[in-house]
């Protein structure tokens, strides 16, 4: 079992410094360094460059637009800031596209011209580079330079981001809660549509389907409702946007893995196995009777939103910051229009609930060639432990950008939304942040109703802290790939459900079960441990 760092203190050197210079200065003789001093001595590690040159990389965020006339990514008032407060005057920032991370990091470490710390919520870029070797173990770096790190994270994060006894990257844990409730995705529905069709919030699979048909068939839109709405177009995987159905077959937050492995009976199993064939027929069903929206394979981000927006879809699979986007639409259209969260639905057996909150929400990694790590942890430690500095960062100056207002910061428009760009420089997220900046962004009402549906995140997901294998690396994107094309083609029909039987077939040829020997030979080793520790119902 992993064990975490433990804390760690630095002796001070004042006291004896402050001895031996005195006692220079009144005898010539050579005196022996004490042991209190060879032990501080000890203690001091490497020193630190604060003229370093530290290359940042972050990726970027739909929600920035620019920045405020003037300003540029190495250019602006928050960076600046972070400069003059943490002393590290020679900063470089990168903002990496999102789409395009892992090809900008492939390409990064083949040439071997690294950045020295790379944030990402990327799950798959950790595992990936940590299984290549490409990523530096922090553990040194952390007990020298990293005290006010260290307080922040937590076990289960240190757990999630460690490989045979080293931590191989600075996990950041989220902080998402409202009034005691984990938040993420949820079902998202038109609450007046249902007081108007009388329709309560279904509790399981065959609830489900009245609910979508009664919503077809009596078109409270007037205009021929879609009763889901999904975008599998974004990455080409049939089942995302589905977690409203794929979670009451076990299958939540696990489809976009080569191998969606779950723990049955105290094994490691893939899911697939067990859940797919009965989630596809349920699936098809919907497709086929228009219960969902017949475009959704084709539809991204983009075209739900305008689906939600303009009062076309009855129900999504969302986010809490989504139906503030969603309302502003439908606000223009139907002064009525009400969304509410609803509970998780439950499948035969019992199964419920969209996977719980990751151990960690950000990555930051270090590539093993760095030549500047122990800065770059210097670096995000100072950070942490200037209030004032993580403030400013994150809500601008007050007067300027926002106000306080019975004790609550209230934006100050259009200057508020002229720094958005901020969001590149905050380097660490902490219940105290997070929560103002969700009611900045306007999220309350969203977090208050999903926060009524109940606790919501409840799956245990193994593969938070299961390591990417070899072989899954070598053979995992034509598993994926494999996959998407049978289901994809299940759901609409252009294959029976019988093809089943070949994909399973072709994806055993095409290195499925070497993926899950190698997988369940580390749950063996290491992952039944984690799960039975950390799998607290």
């Amino acid at each position: 079992m992993r064990k975490r760092l433990n804390k760690w203190s630095t002796t001070t050197l004042l006291v004896a410094l402050a001895a031996s210079v005195s006692l220079a200065g009144c005898s010539n003789e050579a005196k022996p360094e004490s042991k209190e001093t060879k032990e501080a001595t000890a203690t001091q590690g490497p020193k630190l460059n604060k003229a370093a040159k530290i290359r940042i990389a972050v990726p970027d965020n739909a929600g920035v637009k620019g920045y405020e006339q003037g300003a540029s990514a190495n250019d602006n008032q928050f960076l600046n800031m972070i400069k003059e407060k943490t002393g590290y005057t020679n900063i470089e920032w990168n903002v990496i596209p999102t789409a395009n991370q892992l090809d900008t990091y492939n390409l990064m470490f083949a040439s071997g011209d690294v950045y020295d710390l790379i944030y990402t919520n990327d799950l798959n870029i950790f595992k990936r580079f940590s299984a290549q070797g490409a990523l530096l173990p922090v553990d040194d770096a952390i007990k020298q330079f990293g005290s006010e790190v260290d307080k922040l994270v937590t076990e289960n994060a240190w757990t999630a981001v460690s490989l045979e006894g080293k931590k191989y990257a600075i996990p950041v844990p989220p902080f998402q809660k409202f009034e005691n409730v984990d938040l993420g995705a949820g079902f998202l529905a038109r609450q007046d549509w249902m007081d108007k069709l009388g329709l309560k919030a279904p509790k399981n699979l065959d609830e489900l389907y009245t609910f979508l048909k009664t919503m077809k068939d009596k078109d409270p839109s007037g205009k021929g409702t879609i009763p889901y709405v999904a975008a599998a177009g974004n990455n080409g995987n049939p089942l995302d946007g589905l977690d409203v159905i794929t979670a009451a077959f076990g299958m939540s937050g696990i489809n976009n893995l080569a191998v969606p492995f779950i723990v049955k009976d105290g094994k490691l199993v893939d899911a697939q196995d067990v859940n797919l064939k009965d989630l596809l027929t349920y699936l098809n069903k919907l497709y086929k009777e228009g219960l969902i929206d017949n475009e959704y394979l084709f539809n991204k981000t983009q075209q739900v939103t305008e689906k939600m927006s303009s009062g076309k879809a009855a129900a999504v699979y969302a986010g809490y910051w989504d139906p503030a986007t969603y309302q502003a639409g439908l606000s223009k259209t139907d002064a009525n229009a009400k969304l509410s969260f609803l509970p998780t639905v439950e499948g035969k057996d019992g199964q419920k609930g969209y996977a719980m909150p990751a151990p960690v929400s950000n990555f930051y990694i270090i590539p093993k060639s760095s030549k500047n790590a122990n800065e770059a942890v210097d670096l995000l430690n100072t950070y942490l432990k200037d209030k004032d500095l993580q403030k400013f960062v994150n809500f601008g100056k007050e007067g300027v950008h926002y106000d306080m207002v019975n004790g609550a910061l209230s934006p100050k428009k259009p200057a508020y939304d002229q720094i958005i760009y901020k969001l590149y420089y905050r380097m660490w997220n902490t219940p105290d942040i997070w929560l103002p900046n969700a009611l900045l962004g306007g999220y309350e009402p969203a977090m208050k109703s999903f926060a009524q549906a109940g606790a919501q995140l409840t799956a245990f997901n193994i593969n938070q802290y299961r390591p990417q294998t070899e072989v899954e690396l070598a053979k995992g994107r034509a598993l994926i790939d494999l996959r998407n094309e049978y289901v994809a083609k299940i759901i609409n029909g252009a294959l029976p459900l019988t093809a089943l039987d070949e994909y399973f077939k072709k994806a055993d040829a095409a290195g499925r079960q070497d993926v899950i020997k190698a997988s369940q030979d580390w749950f063996t080793k290491e992952g039944k441990a984690i799960y039975d520790k950390l799998n607290k119902k």
